[in-house]
């Protein structure tokens, strides 16, 4: 039996919107038919986007190791890992952990360009910003990041920490205000890059086109794992 093993905590609401989306995708008619799974659920990982900024000197790649290494020892086939910002460690994980940990930054590339997106918006953590991982990703593949403006910016950092992380209902304008200007700025698309943006977006979207990193991650182990249902093939949201 193959099992998905998961590196959660980062953060924990996150998570549990990540498995609830696995489990919604997959065609399965009774319980046996789910995807197993073993979850490393670790929120005390130290904050990601801090330590990618230099506010903080605790390095979160330690515990995600040793979170790899459970999971490994425990059987799991290859590794999800719900957080976007936490892809900036994963070239350092990958040579400590001897399975597959899936990268869905990449796979939302490949998503984006089958689906012929060339301008797409990102909303993500500073950390994610500044480390460049989208940019990375999606150079090869002709598609060019769209970021908010300053303010924008300071706009999707409080929907992610002060409010989903805190567990508080994220106000309307804020998302509106910054999908808003990246349609403006000429994106077709808008990225839900952080996965706080995702535990938002299940409650509330602004009118646009978007396309989720959870979803696309959610979607990828479905098919690797079990049996997609057939509504999930596609995965973007228009509002």
């Amino acid at each position: 039996m193959d099992v998905l093993g998961i590196i959660g905590g980062l953060g924990p609401m996150a998570t549990a919107v990540f498995i609830k989306k696995i489990i919604a995708m997959t065609d399965a008619k009774k319980d046996q038919e789910h995807i197993p799974i073993l979850i490393a659920h670790y929120p005390s990982i130290p904050d990601r986007t801090s330590y990618i900024l230099g506010r903080s000197d605790e390095n979160p790649l330690p515990a995600l190791i040793d979170a790899g290494a459970l999971l490994k020892n425990a059987g799991v086939k290859s590794i999800a890992i719900p957080c976007v910002t936490a892809h900036y460690f994963m070239p350092k994980m990958r040579k400590k952990v001897s399975i597959p940990i899936m990268d869905g930054v990449r796979e939302t590339a490949e998503y984006l360009k089958e689906n012929g997106f060339k301008n797409v918006g990102i909303m993500c953590t500073d950390g994610t910003r500044m480390s460049k991982i989208f940019n990375h990703e999606f150079k090869p593949f002709e598609i060019e990041c769209i970021y908010p403006s300053d303010e924008g910016q300071q706009d999707v950092m409080s929907i992610i920490y002060d409010y989903v992380k805190a567990g508080e209902a994220v106000p309307r304008e804020l998302f509106d205000r910054v999908s808003g200007e990246l349609q403006e700025s000429g994106a077709e698309i808008i990225i839900l890059g952080c996965t706080e943006l995702s535990v938002a977006a299940d409650e509330y979207l602004p009118d646009g086109r978007f396309l989720d990193v959870l979803d696309v991650m959610a979607r990828k182990c479905v098919s690797e794992y079990g049996k997609l249902k057939r509504e999930y093939k596609n995965i973007i949201r228009e509002v």
